[in-house]
C-alpha cells in the first residue's frame, strides 16, 4: 500500500511532507497541552517554579500582577504570574494547533482529491488501451467499481486517515519520550499493559484486513449483479423475472453484509479491550503514583523496579493521568484506521491488478513513415484464431480483398464473420498466419494509423451522452457543421433528426435509450460515412431497419461505397445483390465464394441458406434446382 501510495503521489510529495512537517508540530502542540497542568499544580500544591530555559524573563514580567507574600524562600515568582503564564502557554499551544490542523486538513483534502482525480484518470485511460480479448473476459460492474468506489476508498485513506495515523504513531511516541524524561520508572510500571494492547491491535489488525478484502470483493459482485439486471430491465420486465432478479441480488448483498460484519463485530470487540487496557493502566497512576506523591517514605518497590519516594509531585501525577489518555487514545483510533487502512489497501490491489495488464501495443517498430492514408488492399493468409486455448474459430483462412471491393460474408452464427472482421483492425492478434493492408502486415502498422483507415458499423450501435451533432461528429474530430449534416442526408436521418427538439443538438441520452434502433443504427452509418475511412466494415447494417429505411440506406450505402473496401456482413441473404462477392464461411473455413447468382445457381451451402430463410415468406422466389446430394 505504500508503495503504490509512493509512486501514486507522484508531483504532490512535497504537499504531503508539509503534511507531515505539520504535524510533527501539531503532536509537539498537543503533548505540551498538558505542562500548563503540571505548572499550576506543582506552584499551588509543592509551591514550586515552572523551570523551562528561556522562559524567565516572561515570569518576571507576570510577578508584577502578583503578590509576594506568603512565598517560601525556594520560590522566586508570585502565583498569579505563574498563572498567567502557564494560560499563555496554554492559549499559544491551542493556537498553534488550530491553525496547524487548518493547514493540515486542507493539504490532505487538497491531495486526497487530487489523488482520486488522477487514478481516475490514469485507470479509466488503462482500461481503454488494454485489448479486447481482456475485456470480454471482465464484468462491466466489476471495473466500474474499482474505477469508482475503490478509488474512493484510497482517497478517504489520503483524506481522513493518513494524516491521523502518522499524527498517532507521533503522539505515541512523544508522550513516551516525555514521560520518560520525566520520571522513567513510573512510565515503565504505568506502560506494564502496553504490550498486551500492541498484541491485541495487530491482532485485530490482521482480522478486520482480512475481512475487508472479502467485503470489497462482495461490493464488486453486487455491482456486477445491479448493472447486469438494470441493462436487462426489458428482459426481466418482459419476462416477469423482477423476484428472481432481486433474489440474486439480495445474495450477492447478504455476502457482503456478512463480510462487512465480520469486520465491524471484531472492530467492535477492540474497543472494548482497549478500554478495559486502559483502565486498568489508569488504575496503577492514580493508586501507586497517589500513594507515591503523597510522600511516603519507602516510595514503590516492584523487584528489579524501584519509584523513588518524592519522585513525583500532584503535578506530576495529573501529567501522567492526561497523557495516559492522550496515550491510548492513538491506540483506540487505531481500530478505526485500520479498517479504512485495510479497504484502501484491498481497493489498491484491485487497482494495480488491472494496471499490471499490458496495453495494447501501439506502435510499429521499428518506426512507422508509411503512408497514413491507406488504399484498402485486403488479405488473410492462413489465419488461424480462437478465443480460448486448444479451441479455434478460425482455421487456416485465405482471402484476398482488391481496393473497391465490396465483399460479403454470410454463414451461420459462430461460423467466424465477425471474429475474421474484428482481426483486421486487431481487436485480437491471430495466432498464426498473416493479415495485411496494401502489402503491410497489420502488426507494422500503429494501431491509430491502421484504425484511422478502418470504419466500423456495429450490429447493434452504440449512442454517446451528448448531442446528437456530436455523435455523428465522433467519425472525424472537427468535423464542421455542414459535413456532418451531409453525412446524416447520405445516411437518410437528416430528416428525422431535424425533426427531434433541438434538431442536431438535440439531447442523446445514454446509449441512446431516447432513439429507436433503426434511428441509432443510421446514426451509427452516418458516423462511419463521415469518417471517410478506405476500408468500411458493415456488421448488420440494416438489421434494426424496416423495410423503407433500409432500402434508403442501400442505396446511400451503393452510392458511397465506390472506391472503398466494404466488408459486409449480413443474415438477410436477399440484400447481397449489389455486393461484387460472397464469401460463405462454414465453421471456421471458407466454404465457398462467388457472385450472388453464381452461388445461388451453384446449389451449395449458400443456395441452402437462401431457400431456407425464403420457407416461410409468403410469395417464395423461384430458386435454381439444386443438387440434392450436396452438403
Amino acid at each position: 500500500m505504500i508503495r503504490f501510495l509512493y509512486r501514486a503521489l507522484r508531483g504532490r510529495r512535497l504537499l504531503v511532507c508539509l503534511a507531515v512537517a505539520l504535524t510533527f508540530t501539531a503532536v509537539a502542540s498537543d503533548v505540551l497541552a498538558a505542562f500548563p497542568f503540571k505548572i499550576i499544580l506543582d506552584k499551588i500544591v509543592n509551591h514550586r517554579d515552572p523551570r523551562i530555559p528561556g522562559t524567565g524573563w516572561l515570569l518576571d514580567g507576570f510577578d508584577r500582577f502578583g503578590d509576594r507574600s506568603g512565598l517560601n524562600p525556594m520560590e522566586s515568582h508570585t502565583q498569579l504570574g505563574v498563572l498567567l503564564f502557564a494560560g499563555l502557554v496554554f492559549l499559544a499551544l491551542g493556537l498553534i494547533s488550530a491553525v496547524v490542523a487548518f493547514v493540515q486538513l486542507s493539504v490532505a483534502a487538497f491531495v486526497g482529491q487530487d489523488l482520486g482525480a488522477r487514478l481516475r484518470k490514469q485507470l479509466f485511460t488503462h482500461i481503454e488501451h488494454l485489448g479486447l480479448d481482456w475485456h470480454v473476459r471482465q464484468q462491466v460492474g466489476e471495473v466500474v467499481q474499482r474505477v469508482s468506489g475503490n478509488i474512493t476508498d484510497i482517497e478517504k485513506l489520503v483524506t481522513d486517515g493518513l494524516v491521523d495515523l502518522l499524527s498517532g504513531v507521533l503522539t505515541l511516541a512523544g508522550i513516551l519520550t516525555v514521560m520518560l524524561v520525566i520520571n522513567w520508572q513510573f512510565t515503565v510500571l504505568a506502560m506494564c499493559i502496553a504490550p498486551l494492547l500492541f498484541v491485541t491491535v495487530l491482532l485485530y489488525t490482521r482480522w478486520v484486513k482480512r475481512a475487508s478484502k472479502e467485503a470489497a470483493r462482495a461490493a464488486g459482485q453486487v455491482a456486477r449483479v445491479a448493472n447486469a439486471s438494470i441493462t436487462a430491465i426489458v428482459e426481466l420486465k418482459a419476462f416477469t423475472l423482477e423476484r428472481w432478479a432481486a433474489r440474486a441480488f439480495a445474495g450477492h448483498v447478504d455476502r457482503q453484509r456478512r463480510f462487512g460484519l465480520r469486520a465491524g463485530r471484531r472492530q467492535a470487540e477492540f474497543n472494548p479491550l482497549v478500554m478495559v487496557f486502559i483502565t486498568v493502566s489508569d488504575v496503577v497512576i492514580i493508586t501507586l503514583g497517589a500513594w507515591i506523591a503523597a510522600g511516603h517514605a519507602h516510595g514503590y518497590s516492584l523487584g528489579f523496579l524501584t519509584v523513588p519516594a518524592t519522585s513525583l509531585t500532584i503535578g506530576t501525577l495529573t501529567v501522567f493521568l492526561a497523557y495516559s489518555k492522550q496515550l491510548y487514545q492513538p491506540m483506540r483510533d487505531l481500530s478505526k484506521l485500520t479498517l479504512l487502512a485495510s479497504t484502501a489497501s484491498a481497493a489498491a490491489a484491485r487497482i494495480e491488478e488491472i494496471l499490471d495488464q499490458p496495453p495494447e501495443e501501439r506502435s510499429a517498430a521499428p518506426r512507422y513513415i508509411g503512408p497514413s492514408r491507406l488504399r484498402g488492399e485486403v488479405a488473410y493468409r492462413g489465419v488461424v484464431f480462437g478465443y480460448e486455448p486448444d479451441r479455434p474459430v478460425l482455421h487456416g483462412v485465405d482471402l484476398e480483398i482488391r481496393p473497391g471491393t465490396r465483399l460479403a460474408l454470410v454463414g451461420l452464427s459462430g461460423s467466424g464473420k465477425t471474429t475474421l472482421t474484428r482481426l483486421l483492425p486487431r481487436f485480437y492478434e491471430s495466432w498464426q498466419g498473416t493479415i495485411t493492408v496494401d502489402g503491410v502486415d497489420v502488426r507494422d502498422y500503429p494501431l491509430p494509423v491502421l484504425r484511422d483507415n478502418i470504419a466500423v458499423v456495429p450490429e447493434d450501435a452504440i449512442l454517446f451522452e451528448g448531442t446528437v451533432h456530436d455523435n455523428i461528429a465522433i467519425g472525424r474530430p472537427g468535423a464542421t457543421d455542414g459535413q456532418v449534416i451531409a453525412a446524416a442526408q447520405q445516411a437518410h436521418i437528416h430528416d428525422t433528426i431535424t425533426a427531434l427538439p433541438g434538431g442536431y443538438q438535440a439531447e442523446v441520452r445514454e446509449l441512446g435509450k431516447n432513439l429507436s434502433r433503426g434511428q441509432r443504427q443510421r446514426i451509427a452509418i452516418a458516423r462511419a460515412l463521415l469518417r471517410d475511412a478506405p476500408i468500411l466494415i458493415l456488421d448488420e447494417p440494416t438489421s434494426n431497419l424496416d423495410v423503407e429505411a433500409e432500402a434508403e440506406v442501400m442505396r446511400a450505402l451503393e452510392h458511397l461505397t465506390r472506391g472503398r473496401t466494404v466488408i459486409v456482413i449480413s443474415h438477410r441473404l436477399s440484400t447481397l445483390g449489389q455486393v461484387d462477392e460472397i464469401v460463405v464461411l462454414q465453421a471456421g473455413r471458407i466454404a465457398e465464394r462467388g457472385t450472388y447468382q453464381q452461388l445461388r445457381a451453384c446449389g451449395g451451402p449458400f443456395a441452402r441458406l437462401l431457400a431456407e430463410q425464403n420457407r416461410y415468406a409468403a410469395e417464395p422466389p423461384p430458386l435454381t434446382p439444386v443438387d440434392d446430394t450436396v452438403g
